[in-house]
């Protein structure tokens, strides 16, 4: 299909093998079990470990995806964009992954820096959201958007418009927000708000044509 089917780019596999390697390294200085929450004591190698294979399965899951979609033709017009969505995911996940691992050996407080890798994520993809063409798996995918090209290309260039603020709004929440169950509520909130919206917009474009 094209010059390169590696589905995610370097820099992605690049944040991954820097995951395997932090979590090597962490893995040497933490004590046999770990606890979490006052009560439940977790092995190290667990919390190590699960990430990183979590992340390598979304790697291999996004090489797959394309291959098996009805309309993988329709990738050859957006392949640079689903390569970059991948690798943002992974590079995202790898932050939360490593603020993470500040938390369990440096103790560094992360509750205000994992919603802030995902407002940024949001962000990022939010910003190339109108280049993706109709497909089974990434998207904004209503039965609408599903069912006319025309109404597709309207929904992801509204959600991408919207997309954008909501990110910033999520970060800046983060930051704002009492580090509890409040903050989780807003962002989530917010997060439906969009979906609500660029749902609801896909309807009235198909009844526009």
């Amino acid at each position: 299909m094209t010059k390169n089917n590696n589905a995610i780019p370097w820099w992605g596999w690049l944040a991954w093998v820097l995951v395997v390697i932090s979590g090597v390294v962490a893995y040497t200085n933490l004590p046999a079990e770990i606890l979490r929450n006052s009560k439940l004591m977790i092995p190290r190698l667990l919390v190590v470990s699960y990430e990183p294979a979590i992340i390598l399965g979304i790697i291999l899951l996004w090489q797959v995806l394309w291959r098996i979609d009805p309309r993988k033709k329709n990738y050859e017009s957006f392949w640079p964009t689903y390569r970059y969505i991948g690798g943002v995911v992974v590079v995202c996940i790898s932050l939360v992954y490593l603020a993470v691992l500040g938390h369990v050996v440096l103790k560094i407080a992360v509750m205000r820096l994992i919603p802030t890798a995902f407002g940024i994520m949001f962000m990022l993809i939010a910003n190339v959201l109108p280049r993706i063409q109709p497909n089974w798996w990434i998207g904004i995918r209503t039965p609408w958007t599903l069912s006319s090209t025309a109404c597709w290309n309207h929904t992801h260039r509204l959600g991408g418009q919207l997309g954008i603020p909501v990110g910033i709004l999520i970060t800046i929440l983060s930051w704002i927000l009492p580090a509890n169950r409040v903050m989780i509520l807003a962002i989530v909130l917010s997060i439906l708000l969009w979906v609500f919206i660029s749902a609801v917009a896909s309807y009235f474009y198909v009844k526009e044509e």
